[in-house]
């Protein structure tokens, strides 16, 4: 009988954010507490109060039509993060865009194989034809996973080609600014448990290992144990309470998706050594964070480290989610996180939620 891993080892990732142009530079100024916030430029919005924002450092003239810059941002991300790959490996695209409620210019009224052409011809890469575009927010990087893992399991896609996921975000347009303070989330003179809109981009590329022949046992039933940072375990929940509705939530969805995480894994809640997620410091995530860490972690602990990579390059958006899980991997890869086990908690504005287990 053949040996079914659901181990994804992470292969490479990239980004590109307002405290750095890699990954490398990203996850140093976040272990470093360096941030990037300034006022931004008055053409942006007609108030009297300058809002602070979080940009990414480039020429203004690039940033003049917003779809061309997040594909810029993407394109940039995505080669540092797979470089270019062998003659005839063809990895699968999993690719997270802005969410349709949002009408942004990238993806707005855009099919989901032109978008893939026209980041295929901005990099130079070509992806397999199971490669897909997702539109689910932040969390969509969970499903995502959860897609590579079963092109994976049926060989779809070979697992040391694998598969990429990320996205590019930018919430400093007008029209999402606009959105953000009439919902009253932006920090600000009037709001001191707001976020701060930034932009970005992040992609990880993740795999498996070549099989080979262990001990005695036929080939097919034997798999090379996985080296470094793996994915072991995915959750999604669905919570009722968004950020976009009246009330606050408790923390359900995160609750059932960490439980269901830990189960894929195998791997007990006590064992997360720290948390690192897309938390933006709102009033809504700070009261859904906060019942989450009741509710799931019932281990008694000293402390439970957490890294909130938007203290550094501010919200955002679709990419904040793959950000987390770079950041985590980079640092137990390193050797400098609180621990070897982390639990990246992603949550979209909708209702999805996500937790992956990475060791």
């Amino acid at each position: 009988m053949m040996v079914i891993d659901s181990t994804m080892q992470i292969l490479g990732y990239g980004a590109v954010t307002a405290v750095g142009l890699t990954a490398p530079q990203t996850c140093a100024a976040i272990r470093a507490g360096i941030k990037r916030f300034a006022p931004i430029e008055a053409p942006i919005l007609d108030d009297e109060e300058a809002q602070i924002g979080a940009r990414v450092s480039a020429d203004p003239r690039l940033r003049a039509d917003p779809g061309e810059w997040l594909l810029n941002l993407a394109g940039r991300a995505l080669l540092e993060c797979v470089g270019k790959p062998a003659a005839g490996a063809e990895p699968a695209l999993l690719w997270l865009v802005p969410e349709p409620e949002r009408a942004h210019p990238l993806s707005a009224g855009v099919s989901d194989s032109e978008l893939l052409r026209r980041l295929e011809a901005l990099v130079g890469v070509r992806f397999a034809p199971c490669s897909r575009v997702l539109r689910s927010g932040a969390a969509g990087c969970v499903e995502a996973l959860g897609i590579a893992r079963e092109l994976l399991e049926t060989q779809a896609i070979a697992g040391e080609v694998g598969c990429v996921i990320g996205g590019a975000d930018s919430l400093l347009r007008k029209v999402d600014l606009q959105a953000l303070a009439q919902g009253d989330r932006l920090l600000g003179p009037k709001q001191s448990q707001g976020l701060v809109p930034g932009e970005g981009a992040a992609f990880v590329w993740v795999g498996r290992a070549v099989r080979t022949p262990q001990s005695d046992l036929p080939a097919e039933e034997t798999v090379a144990a996985p080296e470094g940072v793996c994915v072991r375990g995915i959750g999604l929940g669905y919570e009722r309470a968004t950020v976009r509705g009246t009330a606050y939530s408790v923390g359900e969805a995160f609750t059932s998706a960490l439980t269901t995480a830990s189960q894929d894994a195998d791997i007990p809640e006590s064992e997360i050594a720290f948390i690192a997620g897309n938390f933006n410091g709102e009033r809504y995530d700070a009261w859904e964070h906060t019942h989450a860490l009741l509710r799931g972690y019932r281990t008694p602990r000293e402390r439970l480290p957490v890294v909130w990579p938007s203290a550094s390059v501010g919200e955002i958006g679709v990419a904040a989610g793959v950000l987390a899980l770079v950041v985590a991997a980079a640092a137990i890869e390193g050797d400098y996180a609180a621990g070897d086990t982390a639990a990246v908690q992603v949550r979209s504005d909708g209702e999805l939620r996500g937790v992956v287990i990475v060791r």
